[in-house]
């Protein structure tokens, strides 16, 4: 009978230590996986860093993973890694299973919250959130801040603070922060519980509110996952929307023209040029010398050599674009194929085939085409930039203020000026399935790249972030640019 037992033990022993390897092998075999992935498709992965420095932390990442880790943690660590490639469209997305985790855990505080610019601010929260978010807590203990109030730190933390240790694994180019804060935007909380593992059952949040400062504690609990959701959805219905915009143009007090972007993704083809050709023609008939060029959270979408022409005129460059990991059968498994995306993957990678055979000497130079020499703006520009000002509208930023002497007003482009790269395509991985986006192509601007890429984008006039009760915020950014610049002259 005993030995019945000890054989019965060993078989339990056994069969545990299996399934923790076999856990073990999973994680591991997710990083080998995106490794491989990266290196076969990745535009540059020494874009912005050398590619030994990507390779040490791909090695660091696989032997994070030899116990089986929770799958925030494995998110954590996946992120870190794919971080050190400083690029902004290279990101790691979390799978439900770290969102389910997440509210599980019952750490998060009582509220709902979201970055406006560098300020968090509190929101309502829905109904479903209400009861759910002080779970277990009596009426007497619900604390709740008061809406629109601002959060000025959290369990000693200020804002930068935060970022700081959030930025670890969020991806942006250059590794510069301004890009990590508009990614944190809309899930601070979620990446705060992410980057601070501590666990307490009250936390102290200090905030803002009819001008007094108040020090609370407010009991943790679960995240407020209905509001945020909601909040998401609309986000998302409003992207949609802004992929189909081409942008708008107007004139204001017959003095100053004024186009707005919200995302370059459809800007391009016939409909569009011919929105630059009549807005240009306005400019010109009217003899309009003052020029605001909006690129507020545009997330970019297709270079502009098309307006670029209207500024510097025909044949002039401004950059590359190298098609540089090109679409090969066989090596595109665990992407996600029906999408835009991956279409326009085989698309271009087939048609820049064509043209090198065509033209062997074809460098992937980006030069402007042709327009009308009359319709060439030669006033004073200003360009408006934010956190989220990224890719094409942080690139068209760069040519305007270096080609165009333009002045940049607002907050720093969460964009590179000089380079990265693009595609967006996207990876599942099987395991953890962290969602990836792989970029196969490579951008740079005309311009050599400098120790400090972030200097060139900080603003010649920089603007806090408006408190978010504040309406018609476009008119608020255009009055203060016209103010800093037109006014005096």
């Amino acid at each position: 009978m005993k030995v019945f037992n000890v054989l019965v033990l060993a078989v339990i022993l056994l069969c545990s230590f299996s399934d923790e390897d076999k856990e073990v092998r999973l994680q591991r075999k997710d990083c080998e996986l995106l490794r491989d992935m990266l290196l076969r498709k990745e535009g540059r992965l020494d874009i912005h860093v050398p590619q030994d420095s990507v390779s040490a932390a791909f090695d660091n990442l696989y032997a994070s993973l030899d116990v089986e880790l929770p799958f925030i943690e494995l998110y954590r660590q996946f992120g870190k890694a794919v971080a050190t490639i400083q690029c902004g469209h290279t990101r790691l997305w979390p799978s439900g299973r770290v969102f389910g985790e997440w509210n599980s855990e019952r750490m998060s505080l009582p509220c709902d919250y979201l970055l406006v610019g560098k300020k968090l601010f509190v929101s309502d929260l829905v109904k479903e959130d209400k009861k759910k978010v002080n779970f277990g807590k009596r009426k007497s203990q619900q604390k709740n801040l008061p809406k629109n109030s601002e959060i000025l730190s959290i369990d000693g933390q200020t804002v930068p603070e935060m970022m700081h240790r959030i930025g670890e694994f969020i991806s942006s180019d250059e590794n510069g922060v301004d890009f990590k804060y508009a990614n944190a935007t809309n899930l601070f909380e979620f990446f705060r519980n992410v980057a601070y593992r501590d666990r307490k059952d009250s936390i102290q949040v200090v905030y803002s509110a009819k001008r007094d400062t108040t020090s609370v504690y407010l009991h943790t609990g679960y995240p407020p996952i209905n509001s945020i959701k909601k909040r998401l959805d609309k986000l998302e219905i409003q992207s949609k929307k802004d992929l189909k915009n081409i942008g708008k143009y107007s004139v204001i007090k017959s003095k100053y023209a004024y186009f707005r972007f919200v995302s370059f993704y459809s800007c391009h083809g016939t409909k569009y040029e011919k929105f630059l050709e009549k807005s240009f023609k306005d400019i010109s008939k009217k003899e309009i010398k003052k020029l605001i060029v909006d690129v507020r959270g545009n997330p970019g979408g297709q270079l502009q050599a098309s307006f670029m022409k209207y500024i510097v005129g025909t044949d002039k460059l401004l950059g590359k674009y190298e098609y540089n990991k090109r679409f090969k059968r066989f090596t595109n498994r665990y992407l996600k194929k029906n999408n835009p995306f991956y279409r326009n993957y085989k698309k271009s990678s087939r048609n820049i085939r064509r043209y090198k055979r065509k033209h062997p000497a074809y460098d992937y130079e980006l030069y402007t085409g042709y327009v009308d020499s009359d319709l060439i703006f030669e006033g004073d520009i200003i360009v408006i930039t934010d956190e989220g000002s990224f890719s094409a509208s942080s690139l068209l930023a760069c040519h305007l203020k270096s080609m165009a002497k333009a002045k940049i007003v607002g907050q720093p482009a969460g964009g590179s000026f000089y380079c990265g790269n693009t595609g967006g395509l996207e990876m599942v991985l099987p395991y953890t399935k962290f969602s990836v986006m792989i970029n196969p192509f490579t951008f740079w601007s005309h311009l050599p790249v400098e120790s400090n890429t972030q200097s060139i984008k900080q603003p010649d006039l920089l603007l806090d972030p408006i408190n978010p009760k504040m309406g018609k915020k476009d008119d608020w950014y255009v009055t203060k640019a016209i103010q800093g610049f037109f006014l005096d002259k």
